[in-house]
């Protein structure tokens, strides 16, 4: 009990945020900014050198503290600075670690008066710390340029130990495999210690090693006469550019087929430079959410938020949909609302669907970003391209599912999904608030997206339909023109993270006998298809199936097909979740569950044991099980009770409006 309260006690006396950490050039000192700061005690901060234990205190004078770029390079020649929130009580002392911030930018900065090269960056637990080595160079880059299907580079190196270097090489590290590949440059001293360096990067070098969404980082590296390597670092832009706007670090672009691009960039934070090799489509949106951080950043810093504005985007603004379009609606029918702005942002195919006259905005424009920084509330079930938020946002992180694969940081097989962890690490030190289900997602919640503020355990805003007095009568079956006659299976599989075919594009085919499928069930069943959004595109359905197969994969709200299915056929996806909910029977066709387990993903739940419905494994039995439904159903009738009790007995039709109460204040 007294570690509890020490804990509690601390975090409340040393509560802060980091406005800003910058290094001044002219004063040569690294200043700190502090703001929303528990009032309990009186504070300081402290540098200590993570090797030695050496430290340094600074007093905070209106919320900023500064020390000297010297002072901190005598602590340490080689090695990492933490910093830390000191809290003095009479003689005793507390610390806790100083946080990174979101909305902080990382700084690579070499000093010329101490030789020391600095770099403020965060830690793995998103700390500040500042890793600080001695440097006998300083390099500059002068030019950077595209020639033909090449990239020209120029620079200057000054020797400030006198190391006299006679060789430099650019070399090109691929991020995922540590491919290298190396150019030398040519190196010319034209006054004393002051050397001049110049080169192409031939594309062709790269040809078979070039796959798409491949990231090369740039390291510029000397040698001495005797060919020892006497100097190996990133290649520095700090003196290139100051990238005051975010598309300014898209220095150059090469050509290299007309779909293909590759792009010489500066990194966000160290400023280094890197090679990206990607198609025009994807650059082109990557360039438009860089523009509209310009835009965000502006608009933060010329208005003010609006207390009374509510910005909401699902599934990347695709459809009008999940838990944050049940969030809206019952914010639309609560009067306390009646005189807030709403903003959707919607490129989906008829805005007209979503009610109460809402400003809606296309996910690529600059209206977008410009909403985004006045509204003071956002909804969310994915993530917002600006990884940070301005102080006094509020972003309510809904979520879009129960999980059974595994998430963030507990997903141990390298993949896409691993190299997305750390964005949603970034996202999700935004969250003030994530909706849970049930007490099972919030337990994973909490340690797969490190989640350490507020978890609204109410269940799902969009599983209300399921447990209204009066459920959605949605009429799906005239909107789609489906017979009345006609009982409706639903088919909702996951998509698969080893399908990429292209820069987060995914191939996918139906995995079983459609032909077997129509002539078993034409004339008692229609199916409806909803892919994940990722791989929707990529299906195509022969026009003998028409009558029949029924692609609702861009259809807006899921909800409502649950609805009107009478049985519903996934394999991984979260849906099974959700629509449980229904008591609907629920058949999992896994036609590689042993591949996806072992190889793609990993499972929280033993699917064998846990699942409240068969595991079929190839297309002749998927077709006899659902011949045989009712007998599966009374099969499974104990089994499908235990696991509505364990991730549906939280849900009881009022979840939206809980959650309007708790977080629209």
């Amino acid at each position: 009990m007294k570690t509890k309260v020490k804990a509690v006690f601390k975090n409340v006396s040393l509560k802060h945020n980091v406005k800003s950490v910058e290094i001044d050039e002219e004063s040569r000192q690294l200043k700190l900014t502090l703001t929303n700061m528990g009032v309990l005690l009186k504070k300081l901060v402290m540098v200590k050198d993570r090797k030695s234990g050496r430290r340094l205190l600074s007093e905070i004078v209106d919320g900023t503290t500064t020390f000297s770029l010297d002072h901190l390079s005598d602590l340490t020649s080689d090695g990492k600075l933490d910093f830390y929130l000191i809290g003095k009580i009479g003689k005793r002392r507390i610390h806790r670690r100083i946080g990174f911030n979101s909305n902080l930018k990382q700084i690579h900065f070499i000093d010329d008066n101490s030789k020391t090269e600095f770099k403020v960056v965060k830690t793995t637990k998103n700390n500040l710390t500042t890793n600080v080595l001695k440097t006998s160079f300083k390099q500059d880059t002068k030019e950077i340029k595209g020639i033909g299907k090449n990239f020209y580079i120029a620079g200057t190196i000054e020797d400030l130990n006198n190391q006299k270097p006679v060789q430099a090489e650019l070399i090109f590290k691929r991020r995922d495999n540590n491919k290298f590949i190396g150019f030398n440059l040519e190196l010319k001293e034209h006054s004393p210690g002051i050397y001049d360096y110049s080169g192409l990067i031939y594309l062709d070098r790269f040809k078979e090693h070039m796959v798409v969404n491949s990231r090369w980082d740039a390291l510029i590296q000397l040698r001495n006469i005797t060919r020892d390597v006497i100097f190996r670092r990133p290649l520095n832009l700090q003196s290139y550019s100051s990238f005051d706007r975010e598309e300014d670090r898209y220095l150059v672009n090469v050509n290299n087929t007309e779909e293909y691009l590759t792009a010489a960039y500066a990194t966000m934070g160290l400023n280094s430079l890197a090679l990206w090799y990607t198609d025009t489509a994807q650059f082109a949106r990557t360039y438009n959410i860089a523009k509209g951080k310009t835009i965000f950043n502006q608009v933060s810093e010329s208005q003010p938020l609006n207390s009374k504005m509510v910005f909401f985007e699902s599934f990347f603004g695709k459809n009008y949909s999940g838990n944050p379009k049940y969030v809206y609606e019952a914010m639309l029918k609560n009067p306390a609302y009646k005189d807030f702005t709403f903003v959707w942002s919607y490129t989906g195919q008829e805005a007209s669907v979503i009610p109460g006259s809402p400003i809606i905005v296309d996910r690529q424009s600059g209206e977008y970003y410009e909403y985004l920084a006045k509204a003071k509330y956002w909804v969310s079930n994915i993530v917002f391209p600006v990884h940070h938020k301005r102080e006094g946002n509020v972003y309510l992180q809904t979520w879009h599912g129960t999980p059974l694969k595994k998430l963030g940081y507990d997903i141990e097989i390298e993949g896409p999904e691993t190299l997305a962890r750390e964005n949603f690490y970034t996202e999700s030190r935004n969250w003030d608030y994530l909706i849970s289900a049930n007490p099972y997602s919030s337990e994973i919640f909490k340690r797969a997206f490190k989640f350490e503020k507020e978890v609204l355990e109410y269940g799902y805003p969009a599983n209300d339909v399921f447990h209204s007095d009066n459920k959605k009568n949605v009429e799906l079956k005239a909107k789609l023109g489906i017979p009345a006659d006609k009982k409706v299976i639903l088919y909702a599989p996951t998509w698969r993270d080893d399908e990429m075919v292209g820069s987060w594009n995914h191939s996918f085919e139906l995995k079983f006998d459609l032909e077997d499928f129509y002539q078993n069930f034409k004339d008692e069943y229609v199916l409806i298809l909803r892919m994940h959004h990722l791989v929707s595109d990529s299906l195509e359905i022969d026009d003998k199936y028409q009558s029949f197969v029924y692609d609702c994969s861009k259809y807006d709200d899921i909800q409502e097909l649950y609805l009107e299915a009478d049985l519903l056929i996934t394999d991984y996806s979260s849906v099974f979740f959700d629509y449980a909910n229904s008591k609907k029977p629920i058949l999992f066709y896994a036609y590689d569950f042993e591949k996806y387990k072992d190889e793609i993903r990993g499972f929280y739940l033993d699917m064998e044991k846990d699942l409240p419905g068969p595991i079929l494994k190839d297309s002749e039995e998927l077709v006899k099980a659902v011949r045989s439904i009712d007998s599966i159903k009374r099969d499974y009738a104990t089994k499908y009770d235990q696991f509505y009790e364990k991730f549906c007995g939280l849900e009881d039709g009022k979840a939206a409006d809980k959650v309007v109460e708790k977080v629209f204040k």
